[in-house]
C-alpha cells in the first residue's frame, strides 16, 4: 500500500465528524476528537502495533479495507442529524464493532485477531473518553 493510502487510512481511523448545523459546510461540520498532536502520536503507535502482525502487502490491504470501511461508518454515528442519544449512540457503535469483528475474524488468523483486539481496545478507550461514554 502506498504511503499516501496508509496515511489516509490512519486519518480515517482517528477522525470522527459531528454536524454542527444544517447550514454549515461539510468542512465546518467536522469535529476532531483528537488534537493534531494526539492524532500524530496515535498514528505512529497504531502503525508500530500493526507492524507486529507481520502482514504481507495483500493481507495488510485487506485488513485496512475492513478497518477503513467500519471507521467511516463509525465516524458518522455522532452526526447531529442522527439524533442519537448517548445510549443509542453506544448501541449503534457496538453493532458496527460487532460486524467489524466478524469480518476480521474471517480474515485474520486467531493470533492476529487477538493482537488486533488488543490494539483496537487501546484506541477505543481513548475514543470512548472523548465521546464521554463508558466502554
Amino acid at each position: 500500500m502506498t504511503k499516501f493510502k496508509y496515511v489516509l487510512l490512519l486519518s480515517l481511523v482517528f477522525t470522527f465528524s459531528n454536524l454542527q448545523s444544517q447550514d454549515l459546510t461539510k468542512e465546518e461540520r467536522k469535529v476532531q476528537i483528537f488534537t493534531p498532536d494526539e492524532k500524530d502520536n496515535l498514528q505512529m503507535w497504531f502503525h508500530k502495533e500493526i507492524h507486529k502482525m507481520e502482514f504481507s502487502q495483500e493481507e495488510l490491504d485487506d485488513y485496512n479495507a475492513v478497518i477503513v470501511y467500519y471507521i467511516s461508518k463509525i465516524s458518522r454515528l455522532d452526526d447531529l442529524d442522527k439524533h442519537y442519544s448517548k445510549e443509542e449512540f453506544k448501541i449503534e457503535l457496538n453493532k458496527l464493532l460487532d460486524k467489524q469483528n466478524i469480518d476480521l475474524q474471517e480474515l485474520l488468523t486467531p493470533e492476529r485477531y487477538e493482537l488486533h483486539t488488543k490494539i483496537y481496545a487501546e484506541f477505543l478507550r481513548s475514543a470512548y473518553k472523548r465521546w464521554g461514554i463508558n466502554d
